[in-house]
């Protein structure tokens, strides 16, 4: 069955015809050398709705996943369950340079690889972000969703970045990368008073072995430190191989994030909250 719904889904957003994002040109860098293509897709009610304002979800490996995030929470929004956003879809010139926070010394990965998600992550913070926020209408509640190395990013962005991102979507991220670098950093977050209230998402595949041990010790790290302000969903697809771990958890990822966003919603209008 979980099969069946991966390969339907990617049918799905193969079938979706025409792009629905527009490239952004964004200015020069003073973080990176290389910029990365930069892509937007607007909510269906973007143009007729000028009043309302839309939370962003920022795409790592835009390019591959963009379609298939925009074309789901399209369908979830036209059967009320999930809110409209704007997606920004953001395609790294080299993911593994950009996306992993450490070089990495481990001989069962990539050699001497890494090393520049610090800057890559204040490129989107001090560029991307305002970038977006002044030239459409954004109510600044970000998510950044990414898999593998970049959802090392995305866990590296969650601990290096309190409150930045309101939520994290992280599909099979490789936090075995380097010396567990990225793993400890996150449990010290966890365990200081620093940490932010927010929404985690984390899944794994099939993957066997080591990289398997170390996201099931991760995993148990952020559920015995995590603060019961963070909203935290795994899932677990053992039969589906790394590949498709994105594929296979989207539909839970959205459908729990929208859950915590209209909690989050009805705990702000709360009367307790106007006291």
């Amino acid at each position: 069955m979980k099969k069946f719904f991966a390969i339907a889904i990617i049918l799905f957003s193969a079938g979706v015809g025409a792009s629905s994002f527009t490239n952004i040109n964004m200015p020069s860098s003073k973080f990176l050398d290389d910029k990365p293509e930069i892509t937007i897709a607007l909510p269906s009610s973007y143009s007729s709705k000028e009043s309302k304002h839309y939370p962003v979800l920022y795409v790592l490996d835009g390019e591959l996943n963009g379609e298939l995030v925009f074309s789901m929470l399209n369908r979830l929004h036209k059967s009320n369950g999930s809110d409209e956003y704007i997606v920004v879809g953001i395609t790294s010139a080299n993911r593994l340079k950009d996306f992993a926070p450490t070089v990495n010394k481990d001989p069962r990965g990539p050699l001497g690889e890494g090393g520049g998600a610090g800057k890559f992550l204040d490129y989107i913070h001090y560029e991307l972000i305002p970038f977006v926020n002044g030239k459409y209408r954004s109510n600044h509640n970000n998510i950044i969703l990414g898999h593998s190395i970049a959802g090392l990013f995305v866990i590296h962005a969650f601990h290096a970045r309190p409150g930045l991102f309101q939520a994290h979507l992280a599909f099979s991220p490789a936090v075995w990368w380097g010396n567990g670098e990225t793993v400890q950093a996150t449990k010290s977050y966890l365990s200081s008073e620093n940490d932010k209230p927010g929404f985690l998402y984390m899944n794994i595949g099939g993957e066997r072995g080591s990289m398997r041990k170390q996201y099931d010790a991760f995993s148990n790290i952020v559920l015995r430190n995590r603060s019961t302000d963070l909203v935290l969903q795994l899932d677990e697809f053992n039969s589906e191989e790394h590949n498709f771990t994105l594929v296979a958890g989207l539909y839970n990822a959205l459908k729990e994030l929208q859950r915590y966003r209209k909690i989050t919603r009805l705990s702000e209008e709360s009367p307790d909250n106007h006291i």
